[in-house]
């Protein structure tokens, strides 16, 4: 293939075609590491406002240092992938206490937490403009039909392939040249051929085989959970409690949840939970059920609530638990499991 005249057309196409992305408008290389952490395993129609929100209240590295956990948390609260707001959050105090702003090389940029070659090489390449490549999935893709490939390839050839290719100018574009000719051309089925700026260098489109692609790697198995929440309300007040066993549930509040273990009834698995919450077991009466996802994990939730003057009864532990209005819960509960619960709960409350 003639490198330089794969750069042309396609840049040429970019600067006339690209979406006008709002992390595109001033990468700087804080902008760019948010967004690209973002947007792994995320679409960027999804990511967008999530991205305007967290950048509007968290501006800046330091704002991020600053920030408690269970804020970062909050704002992510939807996207999935949890650890990734944990490790960004780990980074911008490693960046300040290491480096007083973000690093520039790619050695000390891949040492953060959370940081690999693919989000490493895009701050280089878009923030600071080093000709540093990237690959993703739909890099990988257009790599593959490019170059006519019919087997699934070691990944070391789309490393290599991107090496050989990323110009020293314009090294910016070209990444995100390569990645939105995938996004909105080269697409995993029915590319539209007749629209790609680099038809004539495409092997695959001269086969005719642009819908014989590799398979796409496998996802992680999906992994199902089975719960109970208990609604504890006290003079319209709700138990919550930092103590919750889920940690794939963002946030440092929740409602008081176990998992339902094999073998056990979901009354028995609520009337435990009370026994341990409350010191003794009280009448619950099942009102919601709701289906939740988070990245690979589908948790289907039971919630069981019981209204009541606990205090006569007493918490057996005190500390981690606290009594919140409706407001305070929603500000204080972060995963949307535990807000759906509350909303089914009133829901069945009105209509009695």
């Amino acid at each position: 293939m003639k490198v330089r005249e794969f750069r042309q057309y396609l840049l040429r196409w970019y600067r006339t075609c690209h979406r006008p992305l709002p992390w595109r408008e001033d990468p700087t290389p804080y902008r760019v590491w948010i967004s690209e952490i973002m947007l792994q395993q995320t679409q960027a129609k999804t990511v967008i406002p999530y991205y305007n929100r967290f950048l509007e209240r968290f501006p800046s590295i330091e704002s991020l240092a600053r920030a408690a956990e269970h804020e970062v948390l909050e704002l992510w609260s939807g996207l999935g992938y949890y650890s990734r707001a944990r490790n960004i959050h780990r980074a911008a105090r490693l960046i300040l206490e290491r480096h007083g702003e973000f690093p520039r090389d790619l050695a000390a940029i891949r040492a953060l937490p959370g940081i690999g070659r693919y989000t490493a090489g895009a701050v280089c390449s878009l923030a600071f403009h080093q000709a540093q490549p990237i690959v993703d999935g739909n890099i990988r893709r257009v790599i593959t039909r490019l170059e006519g490939i019919r087997k699934s390839a070691p990944e070391k050839l789309f490393w290599d392939r991107m090496s050989e290719w990323i110009p020293e100018k314009q090294p910016s574009d070209f990444n995100q040249a390569m990645m939105e000719l995938g996004a909105l051309v080269c697409l995993p089925s029915r590319p539209r051929c007749s629209e790609c700026p680099v038809e004539r260098f495409c092997e695959a489109r001269r086969l005719r085989i642009q819908d014989i692609i590799p398979a796409a790697r496998a996802r992680r198995a999906v992994q199902r959970t089975e719960a109970v929440i208990l609604i504890l309300e006290n003079k319209r007040r709700f138990l919550l409690t930092s103590l919750h066993t889920f940690s794939v549930i963002p946030g440092k509040w929740g409602l008081p949840c176990s998992q339902v273990l094999r073998g056990e009834s979901l009354k028995d698995a609520a009337d435990a939970l009370s026994l341990k919450i409350l010191g003794r077991a009280v009448p619950l009466i099942l009102c919601a059920k709701i289906g939740h996802s988070i990245t690979n994990h589908r948790i289907t939730a039971h919630g069981f609530f019981c209204r009541g003057d606990f205090r006569v009864l007493g918490l057996r532990r005190t500390k981690g638990f606290r009594w919140a209005t409706p407001a305070e819960c929603g500000r204080l509960l972060t995963s949307s499991l535990f807000h759906k619960a509350l909303v089914k709960y009133r829901a069945m409350d009105a209509q009695e």
